[in-house]
């Protein structure tokens, strides 16, 4: 075994209690999100099914300003990890790191919900390549910075009655897994303007035949 699964292996025996918190949030978020699908009345869907074949039409001969794109998606992603970053320096983030976590878990169950609801296996291909890819790098990578900031947290708190507790070491390792987590949402960012558009103008034009 080597030296950097035995690093991962440990941190992980060490950190397993908030990787538990933080899914159970994040797939709370989800699965009520999925739920909520149903409780959309007629008109609702009414609008959203039209929004929705709206979209299906238009989507295959739609044209991207990819720059543009890429530079919003990452900034967006940016935005999310640094907030978790800074609210890992403070004990009342805890709350909101976990509130976070539930909103975007409720966002993505309702999408992927509606979609396959929806269209059935049509709405299924959607949501494969229209959530999925740029999702494989930005969602780890979110509960990654969402288990160092609830880590880090907690060991502030340690600190405020343990003065000789160190600090310092555990910092530059936040720092170094916030880092990892921002390229990990870079990535997703490249993937959501130049992949991600290709792969729904391919699908898009498949369904309409």
């Amino acid at each position: 075994m080597s030296n950097i699964q035995k690093m991962w292996l440990a941190s992980l025996r060490a950190h397993w209690l908030y990787l538990l918190i933080v899914l159970l949030f994040f797939g709370f978020g989800c699965t009520l999100g999925i739920l909520a699908v149903d409780y959309l009345d007629n008109d609702q869907v009414n609008k959203l099914g039209s929004y929705l074949d709206t979209f299906i039409e238009q989507a295959a001969t739609i044209n991207i300003d990819s720059q543009r794109a890429v530079k919003s998606s990452i900034m967006n992603n940016l935005i999310v990890v640094l907030a978790v970053y800074l609210m890992g320096l403070t004990v009342l983030g805890i709350p909101m790191v976990l509130a976070l976590l539930f909103f975007r878990g409720f966002v993505l169950g309702f999408a992927v919900g509606f979609l396959t609801k929806q269209k059935a296996w049509q709405g299924t291909l959607l949501a494969v390549v229209s959530i999925l890819p740029q999702n494989l790098f930005y969602i780890p990578a979110l509960l990654m910075a969402a288990v160092a900031s609830l880590s880090f947290s907690v060991l502030l708190v340690k600190r405020y009655f343990n003065t000789q507790l160190a600090v310092w070491p555990s910092f530059l390792g936040y720092n170094l897994l916030m880092l990892i987590a921002a390229a990990a949402a870079v990535g997703a960012g490249f993937v959501e303007a130049y992949f991600t558009p290709w792969l729904i103008k391919t699908s898009a034009a498949v369904l309409t035949g």
